[in-house]
């Protein structure tokens, strides 16, 4: 069993490395006989049999017509090597871009594929590791989305995407191995955390109010009244005025720093921290409360909202390349 599986890792090594060096990495590709292969499909295998078995009973039984019936589909499935083959040369494949998500959740890859030439594609079928889509006719320009399963915390690139076609009889498959060169972010896996880890902060921070949370103590806003809110903060005056059931809300400022700090967690790994780090990155950004993050080789000064969300994520997944 050892050597079996020693022999199917060497041929999985040696067909990589052959295929490295025959359709590299690259950010854009036109299809090509380089790069195209082709082979009979199971119904082009029977087909073959067939063709076989009718010229042999045709010399055999010295039958022009068993003979001529066989040269008939000879011809044919010829013929549909040229047609399946020319169903994926001049095809172009561009990668555009790769997207973002968190640890676990699917991230998209956008790719564009166009015609070279005036020709029409049909029955294109897409795989892409375990994600797989079909594309009836390619006109002009096309731009997919497929969507794939994150598992770990940084870069994430996609396995070699694989384009096959059956056109136009299904006798023959021909198909391709693309390696793109794209790539997506995947942020940590957020993980909710009692223990704010609050850093020291710096001078930016007197520029922004403090945090703060449900209180008594300052009037914050009206929201509609809904089931469970206190009949003493229901505002009383803007029911009268016909301006519906509305409720008053209170919060009160949090002492401590805004600066999320990486060193401020005790008896966590790496991957713990960063996790947590983003749990409290989304949570001040659903408050909308400004922050800061503090990483032993990067700072991301404060700021707020979704794109200084994006800016602290990205920081947290691609914590090595900052080293």
């Amino acid at each position: 069993m050892a050597i079996l599986q020693a022999l199917k890792q060497s041929y999985k090594t040696r067909w990589q490395n052959w295929l490295s060096r025959r359709i590299p990495r690259t950010k854009e590709v036109v299809l090509n006989q380089r790069r195209v292969f082709i082979f009979l499909s199971s119904h082009g295998g029977m087909m073959s049999l067939l063709l076989l078995s009718l010229f042999i009973a045709g010399i055999n039984y010295a039958n022009n017509l068993i003979l001529g019936f066989c040269f008939l589909l000879g011809s044919l499935l010829v013929i549909a090597i040229h047609h399946t083959f020319a169903n994926l040369s001049g095809l172009k494949i561009t990668a555009v871009k790769g997207g973002e998500a968190f640890a676990g959740d699917l991230v998209g890859f956008t790719i564009r594929l166009s015609a070279t030439n005036k020709r029409l594609y049909y029955a294109l079928q897409l795989q892409w590791g375990e994600v797989s889509e079909r594309i009836e006719v390619i006109e002009d320009s096309s731009e997919i989305t497929l969507y794939l399963r994150t598992e770990h915390r940084g870069r994430f690139f996609p396995p070699r995407l694989k384009i096959t076609t059956f056109y136009p009889l299904g006798l023959l498959r021909a198909w391709t191995w693309l390696d793109l060169d794209i790539n997506a972010i995947v942020y940590p896996k957020a993980i909710a955390s009692d223990e704010l880890p609050a850093g020291a902060g710096d001078k930016q921070e007197a520029q922004y109010s403090q945090r703060r949370r449900a209180g008594i103590e300052d009037f914050e806003q009206l929201k509609n009244f809904t089931e469970g809110d206190p009949l003493a903060h229901v505002s009383w005056k803007h029911l009268a005025r016909g301006q519906g059931m509305l409720v008053k809300t209170y919060s009160e400022p949090v002492a401590g720093s805004n600066t999320l700090d990486y060193q401020a967690f005790s008896g966590l790994d790496k991957e713990g921290r960063l996790s947590r780090l983003a749990w409290w990155v989304v949570k001040f950004t659903e408050q909308q409360q400004p922050f800061a993050l503090k990483l032993p080789h990067t700072t991301v000064e404060m700021g707020a909202g979704n794109q200084h969300q994006q800016q602290c994520l990205r920081a947290l997944a691609l914590f090595e390349e900052s080293v």
